[in-house]
């Protein structure tokens, strides 16, 4: 019964405390439980008191027992608090418990086998609910709350025991279930409060402790001290800072701290920093307001060197040691503090400030505090919000710099450029580097386009001059979108996001430009994003579809293949342009499934073309960043059961400015199993003849651009003939894109290129329209 007294492991006096909580917790809920237990018993005197007359004598004595608890609360309420309470007053607690318990267990057992079947079970279910509420009431005190439940449980089961209520042994087993189930939860409960005594006491102690190791430092600093008049002249202070103010008590009776400290700064000033200012203002606004104040940074010049002092102080009021005895508004009071040498710390505080706020190689801002300070310029500080241009910088193929001249270079070349533009911009602009080779740059107050312009100018000029990479000479380009803040944006992510839209609009016009925001971006890129979720699902739903063109021999007007053209008409928005939707596709990463799936369908549908046709389908140079890609394409002709040499794959150049071995290697794989490979766009783009020399190409298809030409341009007639003589030489057979008039066709047949494709031949075509045309250009006999 000592461990439920006390459920938890404290000696004296601290057992005591603790004694005195449990009484005080149990005490707050006397009257409501009072209520409770005189509530129950004037109605069950009302229900059974003509049928026990005893009853008034049992609720007298329960007037008795509330009385005294009632009378307990009171005396408690009157006095103040007690800390300790005696094991004496916890055994008058149990007893009453104990008591009270006797009282209401009496009741079941002398009235539930006298009374009607309606008032047992009223009476069942008021003894449960006094058992479980009393239990919970009492808990603090476990011992008083188990012995409560104890005697009241066992009161109950002498009544069921005596009782010929139908289910009475159900009832007894359910009572002592439930009551075994409120004693063990007392007990946790019980330990669980002891535990939260023990907790707060040792949290109350160690705060103890640290209070008296703070008021040990504030007397014993090993730093020094410093004390302060009303009038704000410098008192007793330690020697140490006697020494670094140069202070003189009988001369410089005239300075404040403020001033005494303003006056080192004079020693050095080229050492002083420029807010330096600013932190003896909050110094002396922290001495115009009586509250104490700590780890308040200033400057200090001791001989030739910059320190850093950290004062902590509070106000001493005159005539006492405490709070004054007039209004703080009447009374002026005094200072006494300590300080602190932390110039070690502040630098390190800086150094760390510098990482997070300023990119390590350029020493330009970075991500963090540019996103800082543009949400100060939309006003998301509080502040009124201000006018800015917003420059989103990017270089122009830095990931050719890294991959040819190293990434040393690299990042000499990126110091070099964050250095020029930090040439360039005003004392109150910020230029900050995002990440990788993206900047940006803010020009406060910049508000009109021409301004911007040329500004942008000047800094393109700026930056286009020649680097020096390890003796590598490099001239360095870039691309540039502008918005304005808060024309084209009040918040941060949207300027921001408004001005990378213009960014991509001048890279796609051709890079090394500068690009203004305008509406139409952004309804570009909401399209885009339309347009790859409608590709999305157009894949999925396969609601794409293939067009069929045919290519013609140019010297027998025969028809030789055709090119399987992909076509997509979109619910919302009518049919789109194949040079719209594949660059989404691309850059989706859709680029892969689609392209497998146009290349199983094409195959498939040869199967309705007279033998002998060739079938040619584009290949993206995004579907080689696929290791699988030759499988899988050799798994679909497999599965297709076409023969590998009636298959043509058109790729472009641009697959070689990814890795040039792997895509030889794919390729050599598919020539190998006897699968065509034209080069498609010959003569735009990055045109290489290392390409021509490393590959065996089967064919060679010039660019409908020089076709077109070709009758009008000595030029572009002169890029065709190369073209067809160095597939001649080569071993290739060439294919003509584009061609529209007789006259075309008529000149290349003359310069001996060997197919033809165009609207003068045939337009792309549906599978059934394709084959009838097959089937009337075959050759004789086919």
């Amino acid at each position: 019964m000592r461990r439920s007294l006390a459920p938890y492991e404290a000696d004296e006096p601290l057992a005591a405390s603790f004694r005195a909580k449990q009484l005080q917790a149990m005490l707050r809920l006397t009257p409501l439980s009072m209520l409770v237990n005189l509530f129950n018993a004037g109605f069950l005197a009302y229900r059974l008191a003509d049928q026990s007359a005893w009853l008034w004598g049992w609720l007298l004595v329960l007037l008795f027992f509330a009385y005294q608890a009632m009378a307990a609360w009171y005396r408690a309420q009157r006095r103040s608090t007690r800390q300790t309470a005696s094991r004496k007053a916890m055994r008058r607690a149990f007893r009453h418990a104990l008591g009270l318990g006797a009282l209401w267990g009496a009741l079941p057992a002398l009235l539930l086998s006298s009374v009607e079947v309606q008032d047992q079970q009223m009476l069942i279910t008021i003894s449960c609910g006094m058992i479980c509420a009393g239990g919970f009431a009492l808990v603090t005190v476990p011992a008083a709350a188990i012995a409560y439940v104890l005697v009241m449980t066992a009161g109950s089961m002498v009544g069921l025991l005596r009782t010929s209520l139908p289910g009475a042994e159900i009832l007894f087993c359910l009572l002592v279930a439930y009551s075994l189930i409120v004693v063990a939860s007392v007990q946790v409960m019980a330990k669980s409060y002891g535990s939260r005594l023990v907790a707060e006491a040792d949290a109350a102690h160690k705060q103890q402790i640290v209070g008296l190791l703070l008021r040990d430092f504030e007397e014993n600093s090993s730093d020094f001290l410093w004390e302060l008049a009303p009038n704000g002249q410098l008192g007793h202070a330690s020697s140490r800072l006697n020494r670094a103010l140069q202070f003189d008590p009988q001369q410089d009776t005239a300075f404040s701290l403020v001033a005494l400290i303003a006056r080192t700064h004079l020693q050095q000033p080229a050492r002083v920093p420029a807010d330096a200012g600013h932190y003896l203002g909050q110094l002396q606004t922290a001495l115009s307001t009586p509250l104490p104040f700590r780890d308040l940074l200033v400057p200090v010049v001791i001989g030739d060197a910059l320190r850093w002092w950290a004062l902590t102080a509070k106000p001493v009021w005159p005539g006492s040691s405490g709070a004054p005895g007039t209004p703080i508004s009447q009374v002026t009071p005094g200072w006494r503090g300590v300080g602190a040498d932390v110039t070690d710390r502040k630098h390190a505080e800086d150094a760390m400030h510098r990482l997070a706020h300023f990119d390590a190689l350029t020493g330009l801002a970075n991500r963090r505090h540019f996103q800082h300070r543009l949400q100060q310029l939309c006003g998301h500080d509080g502040s009124t919000p201000g006018s800015a241009a917003l420059l989103c910088i990017d270089m122009d193929n830095f990931k050719r710099v890294n991959d040819a001249y190293g990434h040393a270079n690299g990042d000499l070349l990126l110091k070099a450029v964050a250095q020029r533009m930090t040439s360039t911009i005003r004392g109150r602009d910020l230029v900050a580097r995002l990440g990788g080779d993206e900047f940006a740059i803010l020009l406060d107050g910049v508000t009109e386009v021409d301004e911007a312009r040329c500004f942008a100018t000047r800094l393109m000029q700026a930056i286009e001059q020649p680097c020096d990479l390890s003796g590598i000479s490099f001239t360095p380009h870039t691309s540039m979108g502008i918005a304005f803040l808060p024309r084209d944006g009040q918040q941060p992510d949207e300027i921001l996001h408004h001005a990378d839209l213009a960014l991509y609009e001048a890279k796609a016009r051709g890079r090394r430009q500068a690009q203004f925001f305008c509406m139409a971006m952004d309804e570009k890129a909401q399209r885009r994003i339309a347009l790859e979720d409608g590709l999305r699902q157009a894949l999925a739903q396969r609601a794409m579809h293939l067009v069929y063109q045919p290519q013609i021999s140019l010297r027998t007007h025969q028809i030789t293949g055709v090119e399987a053209l992909l076509r997509w008409s979109s619910p919302r928005f009518g049919n789109v342009s194949p040079a719209e939707f594949i660059p989404v596709a691309e850059e989706a990463g859709l680029i892969r499934d689609i392209g497998l799936w146009v290349l199983e369908t094409a195959c498939t549908a040869a199967h309705q073309l007279p033998a002998g046709l060739l079938v040619a389908v584009n290949l993206s140079a995004c579907q080689f960043d696929d290791e699988l890609l030759v499988d899988k394409i050799l798994e679909v002709v497999a599965r297709s059961g076409l023969p590998a040499e009636r298959l043509e794959l058109e790729i472009t150049e641009s697959v070689f400015l990814k890795d040039t071995e792997d895509v030889l290697t794919a390729l050599h794989r598919l020539r190998a199993a006897g699968i065509r490979i034209a080069l498609d766009d010959f003569g735009v783009g990055y045109s290489s003849l290392a390409y021509l020399r490393s590959f065996p190409f089967h064919k060679l298809k010039i660019d409908r651009s020089f076709v077109m030409a070709i009758l009008q341009s000595a030029e572009s007639q002169a890029i065709v003939r190369s073209v067809i003589d160095l597939a001649s030489a080569l071993h290739m057979e060439t294919t003509a894109e584009g061609i529209e008039t007789a006259e075309q066709a008529a000149l290349l047949t003359q310069l001996a290129c060997t197919t033809g494709q165009g609207y003068h031949f045939a337009r792309p075509l549906p599978l059934e329209a394709a084959t009838a045309f097959a089937a009337t250009h075959l050759a004789p006999g086919a």
